[in-house]
């Protein structure tokens, strides 16, 4: 004997409308979606991380931007307590694509919360060397390569910057 057996006519028909309509929405909308055309157009991505060292130590809390030398995207990456960081391209964790790179950093830290109802923004100091807040003066670079393991060492020497 079915559950179903067990049941009233009237929550049985319910159950039947019910699964008819799951079933339905399954083959209407498949299991998941397709990929839009600015999807396939994408590069292919490789996974890509490292890790930040300022002075020899770990660097939490500072921007990766892996800018291309060529027409392609630019990747970013954030460093965590162990200065590690995961480049995105375009969802989380998809790396970035292959060839060269200018990297650079930021690191900012907050000095003023600001005052919404006084309409003042928060102010924020980038405390990294200078030289190494732009693709043109940061003397980093990187190649993320189609095979292999793209785990990029990057250390940065200097004084911070202090309000």
């Amino acid at each position: 004997m079915m559950i179903a057996d067990h049941l009233s006519p009237r929550y049985r028909a319910s159950a039947w409308m019910m699964a008819g309509a799951a079933a339905w929405a399954f083959v209407v909308f498949g299991c998941g979606r397709k990929p839009d055309k600015w999807e396939l157009q994408r590069p292919k991505t490789y996974s890509a991380n490292g890790r930040v060292l300022w002075d020899g130590k770990p660097e939490p809390d500072v921007v990766v931007t892996f800018e291309s030398r060529s027409d392609g995207p630019t990747a970013v990456g954030f460093t965590d307590a162990t200065g590690r960081f995961t480049l995105k391209t375009f969802k989380e964790g998809d790396g970035a694509a292959a060839g060269e790179y200018a990297v650079w950093l930021t690191k900012s830290v907050m000095l003023d919360a600001g005052d919404i109802d006084a309409n003042r923004p928060p102010s924020f100091l980038v405390v990294t060397p200078k030289k190494y807040a732009a693709p043109a003066t940061s003397g980093l670079t990187a190649k993320v390569a189609e095979t292999g393991q793209n785990d990029f060492k990057i250390e940065i020497t200097g004084p911070r910057a202090s309000p």
